[in-house]
C-alpha cells in the first residue's frame, strides 16, 4: 500500500466522517409501542381503530401515600387540593382528577340535571372524613384509580389534551389502515399513508420533547411534597420515558466502560501506545459513522438495539486484533523487510478470512430480518450498516492508517505465557481427542434439553433492577391501583339484545355484567370499570338496581361532561358496541399470559357467549402477540442462521465437508448458550432472543480464522504440529478477541436494566463457549477428518 493510496484513502475516509457526523444528529432513540409492532400489524390498526372510538385519555398516574395524616382527612385533601391546582399549570394537562374534584355518585338527590360535574365532589360539598371512609370502600368506578383498596394511599390522574394536528392525523392515518384489514392498499392509498405517517413522526418528535418536558415539571412539582407524602408514579408515558433515559444512559455509560476495558487490555496485550491509539481511532470513525448511518436511514434505536455502539466497538476490534497479530506475526518471521510491504502482506493474507468472518456475521444479523417482530428486525438491518462499516474501516482504513502514521514499527513479541498456555491447549487436544469428543457431545446434549425449558416474558416491570426507584414507583402503581398494562375487552351487543328506545336492554346490561363480574373474579385483571358500574352505583344511591329505562333516562339527565367521561368512553351506541376496560396486574407471581387469555376465552365462552360477540384488545394484547412469536420466531432465526452459513461456508472454504466441520462449535455455541438460560430460567424476550444470532455470527468469525489457518498449515505439516502452530498464531487473536468481548460485554451485568445484564452476561458465556469450543473441539475434528 503506497503512501499516495493511503493519504486518498485517509482524504476519503474523512469526508464521510464529516458527512455521516453531520447526519448522527439525526440518531434517535424511541421506545414506544410502534417500535415493537411490524408493519401494517392488523392487531395494532384494530387497536387504534377502538382508541379512536373510545377516545381514551393519556394520562400518568401519582399516588400518594400520606406518612401521618389520614388518608380521608380535610389537611391531607386539601393538601392534594393545592397539588393538583399546581399540576394544572402545566401547559397540556387538560385534567387532574382526584378525590377532590372527582364526582362523587353517593346520593341520589344529588343527581339532577342541574347540577354540574365539579358540585357533585367534595371540593364543593366537603363530605365528612368518616362519610368517606364508609361510602368509599369498594366504589366501582374510584378503587383502584383515585384510592387503593386498603384506602392507605390516594391516587391523582393527569390526564393530557392530545394536539390537534396529531389528532387529524391519527384520524386520517386509521381511515386509511383500517382497509387494511380488508385488503391491501394500492398504491394511490399507500403513498398517501407513507406521507401521513412521516408528517405525524414529526409531530410525534415534538410531543414526545413536550412528554418529556412534563415529566420533568411533574417530578419536581412532587418533589416540594416528598417530606411528608411517599409519592409513586405509573403509566406509559412514564414507562416510555424511563427506557430512553436508560436507553440513553447505557449507550453512553456501557458504550465508554467498554471503550475503557478495550484501552487497559490493548495495552497489557501489546504494550505499545501506537497498537492502542490507532484501534481506539478505528473504533471511533467506526462508531461515529455507524450513528451517521443509523441518523441518515432514519433506523432509530430501540430497548433491543440499545448495544448497537457496544456491539460496533467490539466488531471494528475484532477485526483489527487480527490484523495485528498477523503483522506481528511477518515482523518475527521477516523483521527487515520494510513497513509497506508489511501492511501489503497483512492485507494479503487477512483480507480473505477477515471478508468472510464479516460476511458470515453479517448474515447471522441478517437472520433477524426474518423474525417478525419489529425491532429484531430493525436491528438486524443495523447492523448490517455496522458490518459494512466494520468492514471498510478494519480492511481500507485501519491499513492505511497503520502505513501513515508509523514510520517504523516493531512490536513487542508475545508474552510467555500467554503463548506456553496456547501450546498447552494445542498438546491437550492432540493427546485426548476421545475425550474431548465425549465431553463437548455430554455437555451440548445435556444444555441441549434446557431449551425445552426456554420460556417468553413481556413484563416491563422486569425490566427494571428490583432496587431501582422505577421498579419500586411502577410495582406499587401496579399493586394498589388496578394493573399497569390496557386491556381492553369489547362486547358486541346481538340484535336480540337491542332497542332503539333504550341505551341498553336489560339482557345487554346483564351480558356487560356477566363479563365484567367474571373479570373482577381473576388474580390477574386489576381495575375493571364499564357501563355495568352504573347499576353499581345505583344499587349504593338507591339500594335496588337500576332499571334498563333509569338507566337511559339517567345518561340523558346527567349532562355532558360526565356522560362523555363516563358513558362514552364505555358505550358506542353507532357501532352497538359495548367496552370494558382493564388493567392487567404485571406483577403478579408466576403469570402466564399466554394461558390467560386462553382461559379467558374459554371463560367467557361458558358463560354463554359466542366467540364473534368479543374481541380483546390493547397494549396487553399487543405485547402478547409479540411474546406468542417469540419462542417460534427463535426457531426460524436459527434454522435460517444455520442453512444461509453452512452455504457461505460452503463457498468460503470449497468444501461442503469442511463447512458441516466449521459449523460444530457454532452449534454448541447456540445449544450450550440457549440450554443454560432454560436452566437457569432466564426467559426470551425482546432483547435476548437475538443472543443466539449475536453468538452464532461473532463466534463463526473466529472458526473462520482458525480452519482458514489450519488449512494452511497442514499443507506442509502433520496434524499435531499444524494444530500448535495455529494456535500458537491466529489462537492469540481469538484468545485476546474473545477476553475484550466477555469483559466487555461483562460490565453490563452493573446495569439497572434487566434485558441488558442478561445481554451482557449471556452475550460473554456464548463467546467464552464459542472461544473453548474452537481451540478445543473444533481441531480435535479437523485432525480426524481433514489430512495433507
Amino acid at each position: 500500500m503506497s503512501s499516495k493510496l493511503s493519504i486518498l484513502i485517509c482524504s476519503l475516509f474523512s469526508i464521510l466522517l464529516v458527512f455521516l457526523g453531520y447526519q448522527s444528529q439525526y440518531f434517535d432513540i424511541d421506545a414506544s409501542a410502534q417500535t415493537l409492532l411490524t408493519k401494517d400489524n392488523k392487531k395494532y390498526i384494530f387497536s387504534q381503530i377502538i382508541a379512536e372510538r373510545y377516545n381514551p385519555e393519556e394520562f400518568i398516574l401519582i399516588a400518594i401515600k400520606p406518612e401521618s395524616e389520614a388518608l380521608f382527612s380535610p389537611q391531607h385533601l386539601n393538601k392534594i387540593k393545592k397539588l393538583s391546582r399546581e399540576l394544572k399549570t402545566i401547559k397540556r394537562v387538560d385534567q387532574v382528577n382526584s378525590l377532590v374534584n372527582a364526582p362523587i355518585f353517593l346520593q341520589a338527590d344529588l343527581m339532577n340535571g342541574n347540577m354540574g360535574m365539579e358540585e357533585l365532589s367534595w371540593e364543593h360539598q366537603k363530605f365528612p372524613q368518616e362519610f368517606l371512609e364508609k361510602n368509599m370502600k369498594s366504589h366501582p368506578l374510584y378503587e383502584g384509580l383515585l384510592f387503593n383498596d386498603k384506602q392507605t394511599a390516594l391516587g391523582i390522574q393527569v390526564t393530557f389534551k392530545t394536539p390537534l394536528a396529531v389528532k387529524k392525523l391519527e384520524s386520517e392515518i386509521i381511515k386509511i389502515q383500517s382497509k387494511i384489514l380488508e385488503k391491501k392498499l394500492n398504491k394511490e392509498e399507500q403513498k398517501k399513508l407513507t406521507s401521513l405517517l412521516k408528517q405525524k413522526e414529526n409531530e410525534n418528535k415534538k410531543l414526545e420533547k413536550a412528554r418529556k418536558s412534563e415529566i420533568k415539571q411533574i417530578k419536581e412539582i412532587l418533589s416540594r411534597y416528598q417530606k411528608t407524602e411517599n409519592i409513586y408514579m405509573g403509566g406509559n408515558n412514564l414507562l416510555v420515558y424511563q427506557l430512553i433515559k436508560i436507553i440513553k444512559n447505557d449507550l453512553e455509560v456501557f458504550g465508554l466502560a467498554i471503550l475503557a476495558i478495550v484501552i487497559f487490555l490493548l495495552t497489557l496485550i501489546f504494550r505499545q501506545w501506537s497498537w492502542v491509539l490507532t484501534p481506539i481511532l478505528s473504533c471511533f470513525v467506526s462508531i461515529v459513522m455507524t450513528m451517521g448511518l443509523l441518523g441518515f436511514f432514519r433506523l432509530k434505536v430501540t430497548v433491543i438495539s440499545a448495544n448497537v455502539i457496544s456491539l460496533q466497538i467490539i466488531l471494528t476490534l475484532a477485526i483489527i486484533i487480527h490484523l495485528i497479530e498477523q503483522f506481528r506475526e511477518i515482523h518475527r518471521q521477516q523483521p527487515e523487510m520494510n513497513l509497506n510491504d508489511k501492511v501489503k502482506k497483512m492485507v494479503r493474507e487477512k483480507i480473505k478470512p477477515c471478508f468472510y468472518a464479516g460476511l458470515t456475521t453479517s448474515i447471522g444479523f441478517a437472520s433477524l430480518i426474518f423474525s417478525g417482530v419489529q425491532p429484531v428486525i430493525t436491528f438486524g438491518w443495523m447492523m448490517i450498516l455496522a458490518m459494512t462499516v466494520t468492514l471498510s474501516v478494519g480492511l481500507i482504513l485501519f491499513p492505511a492508517m497503520v502505513r501513515l502514521l508509523f514510520k517504523q514499527n516493531h512490536p513487542k513479541d508475545e508474552v510467555i505465557w500467554i503463548l506456553k498456555t496456547m501450546k498447552g491447549i494445542g498438546k491437550l487436544t492432540n493427546h485426548f481427542p476421545k475425550t474431548i469428543l465425549s465431553l463437548s457431545v455430554i455437555i451440548t446434549v445435556g444444555c441441549g434439553f434446557g431449551c425445552l425449558y426456554l420460556t417468553a416474558e413481556n413484563s416491563f416491570l422486569n425490566y427494571f433492577d428490583k432496587d431501582t426507584d422505577v421498579y419500586r414507583e411502577l410495582t406499587f402503581i401496579d399493586k394498589e391501583f388496578g394493573g399497569s398494562t390496557p386491556f381492553d375487552i369489547l362486547y358486541n351487543i346481538p340484535k336480540k339484545e337491542k332497542d332503539s328506545k333504550l341505551l341498553l336492554t336489560a339482557e345487554a346490561v346483564e351480558s356487560v355484567g356477566k363479563i365484567h363480574r367474571y373479570l373482577e373474579k381473576q388474580k390477574e385483571v386489576g381495575s375493571v370499570t364499564s357501563l355495568y358500574d352504573f347499576t353499581t352505583i345505583a344499587r349504593v344511591v338507591r339500594e335496588k338496581p337500576m332499571t334498563e329505562y333509569e338507566l337511559t333516562f339517567f345518561v340523558k339527565m346527567i349532562g355532558k361532561k360526565i356522560r362523555d367521561q363516563f358513558v362514552a368512553s364505555y358505550f358506542s351506541e353507532k357501532n352497538n358496541q359495548v367496552r370494558i376496560s382493564t388493567r392487567i396486574k404485571d406483577s403478579t407471581p408466576g403469570f402466564d399470559r399466554e394461558e390467560f387469555i386462553k382461559r379467558l376465552k374459554l371463560g367467557i365462552r361458558d358463560l354463554g357467549f359466542k366467540e364473534k360477540d368479543f374481541n380483546f384488545t390493547g397494549l396487553f394484547v399487543l405485547y402478547q402477540d409479540i411474546l406468542a412469536r417469540l419462542v417460534q420466531s427463535q426457531i426460524n432465526t436459527l434454522a435460517l442462521v444455520y442453512i444461509a452459513m453452512i452455504l457461505v461456508l460452503w463457498l468460503v472454504f470449497s468444501s461442503l465437508k469442511i463447512a458441516l466441520i466449521a459449523m460444530i462449535p457454532n452449534v454448541m455455541t447456540t445449544f450450550i448458550t440457549l440450554g443454560l438460560m432454560g436452566f437457569l430460567n432466564i426467559p426470551l424476550d425482546l432483547m435476548t432472543m437475538t443472543i443466539a444470532a449475536i453468538a452464532m455470527g461473532i463466534s463463526v468469525d473466529d472458526t473462520i480464522h482458525y480452519i482458514h489457518r489450519y488449512l494452511e498449515e497442514i499443507k506442509s505439516n502433520e496434524p499435531d504440529k499444524a494444530t500448535l502452530l495455529t494456535h500458537t498464531s491466529v489462537g492469540h487473536a481469538l484468545l485476546y478477541t474473545t477476553t475484550i468481548i466477555v469483559i466487555g460485554f461483562g460490565s453490563m451485568v452493573f446495569s439497572n436494566f434487566v434485558p441488558s445484564y442478561y445481554f451482557g452476561l449471556l452475550t460473554g458465556v456464548a463467546m467464552l463457549v464459542a472461544l473453548i469450543s474452537d481451540i478445543v473441539t473444533l481441531p480435535v475434528i479437523l485432525h480426524h477428518f481433514v489430512k495433507k
